[in-house]
């Protein structure tokens, strides 16, 4: 019996989407979750080795991204696989 991986695992996610060398498929999913037209299509992204997030107050908890990159244009992008809705993010 084969055992798989599952892509929803943020390590698995992480791995696949995070890399440098996959970087092309990173590209092909924004641009299907973004529903980029033509002229906007992502077509390249550096990735972001921090993917830490500042706390605001020190009583705040301390976040940490799946993958973070940014594009030609400037714009990061934070991307987080949520398996369930907390109703604490914006969609």
């Amino acid at each position: 019996m084969i055992k798989r991986l599952k892509v929803k695992n943020d390590f698995v996610f992480q791995r696949i989407f995070g890399s440098q060398e996959n970087k092309d498929i990173l590209i092909s999913l924004l641009n299907a979750i973004l529903k980029t037209d033509d002229d906007n299509k992502l077509t390249d992204i550096e990735m972001i080795n921090n993917t830490k997030l500042e706390k605001d107050l020190l009583t705040d908890k301390q976040g940490v991204l799946d993958v973070r990159a940014k594009t030609a244009a400037g714009i990061q992008i934070n991307i987080e696989i949520q398996l369930i809705n907390q109703y604490n993010m914006e969609k």
